[in-house]
């Protein structure tokens, strides 16, 4: 690639190296198995960086430890941090150290222990991405040519130029087999980083309300992407390797772009294969819509130099507008929700109701333009393919 995405990693640190535990909020652990398995106890901090005077260390919720947080003492190249600051946000804390110049080393010691990371820089970091079109995407082990296909719709049918692709730990393939399907997918200078953390869980509180607070890690990178690489970035766009977007005239990030607020929120529908595919199923053939299907949350484009591009970003909307909700009927840009790809744990796919099924003459049109991949979708390998047509037949 024209820069190589080992030149970017995350400078994370552990709790267990403190002898310290991240708790699960009261009321908030209902499912002990789950938790065990999905709930991060361990992550101090996921990144380090410096930006204009501050070092940002952008950490999961620090239920538990705040006290020893407040007990111990960070040095910054050796010596230690004056007027550390803590802010709150509903997913992710972040501690704010001042600093003139990018340091080399931040650390933590508490009770005879201590952790240390390099620190990143975003005036260095975001300028891969300055004036480009992008998206942010964080995967796991999604097949190869989902992947592929993802980026290159929106590269043929958006303009998209460069992604910032966060990999959760696939097990099924390397960070270079990722590079090299972004790269056949026309999008050189994208960036793959390794985030190999637990995702985080929905839990029920103690009044039986669902409640999503405990799902740190995808807010987390959406706003290490924000504040360190994706800053100068003419547009990004937020959505999943499962979804399209569509706009009834030109780009979505053209359309973001004339906004006054440099904000655009997309309704997401569901799109089906006509039957259910044999093999791995493909974009390519999500052609066809149920009626009165209920639409999914939402997602978003923004401009990060617009008025909005202060508010934190979250899964499927912003936090500014976050009280306004998230689910919105689509009139001129929206989202297919491609049903098949089964790039979601929460959810599966066999075909269900297929004569309930409706082919929609304007997401055919628009799937057919596309050129597709032709990788067969062996994970790890590119195996060529006969190219498809998509008819619907």
């Amino acid at each position: 690639m024209t820069n190589s995405s080992r030149a970017y990693t995350l400078a994370s640190s552990s709790l267990t190296d403190l002898g310290l535990r991240r708790e699960m909020k009261p009321g908030h652990s209902n499912n002990a198995e789950a938790v065990g398995i999905r709930y991060d106890f361990d992550t101090f901090w996921y990144d380090a960086f410096w930006d204009r005077g501050k070092i940002h260390l952008i950490c999961p919720k620090l239920y538990g430890i705040y006290d020893p947080i407040r007990e111990g003492t960070f040095y910054v190249d050796g010596q230690p941090a004056r007027r550390v600051r803590l802010k709150k946000a509903e997913f992710f804390d972040t501690i704010q150290l001042p600093a003139r110049a990018c340091p080399d080393v931040v650390a933590f010691e508490w009770n005879g222990a201590r952790v240390e990371t390099r620190v990143n820089s975003a005036l260095r970091d975001c300028d891969v991405f300055a004036g480009c079109n992008c998206a942010v995407v964080l995967s796991k082990n999604n097949d190869l040519t989902w992947i592929e296909d993802f980026a290159r719709y929106h590269r043929q049918v958006h303009g998209l130029e460069r992604m910032l692709f966060f990999d959760n730990g696939s097990t099924d393939y390397t960070i270079e087999d990722i590079e090299a399907a972004l790269n056949r997918a026309g999008l050189d200078g994208s960036v793959v980083i390794s985030a190999p953390f637990r995702f985080g869980l929905a839990t029920f509180d103690q009044k039986g309300k669902l409640r999503f607070s405990t799902e740190f890690l995808q807010t987390s990178l959406l706003n290490i992407a924000r504040q360190r690489f994706l800053g100068k970035a003419r547009a990004v766009l937020q959505c999943d390797i499962d979804e399209l977007v569509w706009c009834d005239q030109g780009s979505i990030f053209d359309v973001t772009v004339s906004r006054l607020t440099g904000f655009v929120r997309l309704g997401v529908e569901w799109r089906y294969p006509p039957s259910k595919p044999d093999g791995l199923a493909r974009h390519s053939d999500h052609i066809c819509a149920k009626p009165d299907d209920p639409l999914c949350r939402a997602k978003y484009c923004i401009r990060p130099s617009g008025p909005l591009g202060f508010s934190e970003w979250h899964i499927h909307t912003i936090g500014l507008l976050k009280s306004r909700g998230s689910l919105i009927a689509p009139v001129t840009e929206g989202v297919w929700h491609c049903k098949a790809i089964l790039s979601s744990p929460w959810r599966e796919y066999d075909g269900e109701n297929a004569d309930d099924l409706v082919p929609n003459a304007k997401t055919r049109a628009q799937l057919q333009a596309v050129t597709w991949s032709e990788n067969a979708g062996a994970q790890g390998k590119y195996v060529p393919r006969p190219r498809r047509d998509c008819t619907g037949a």
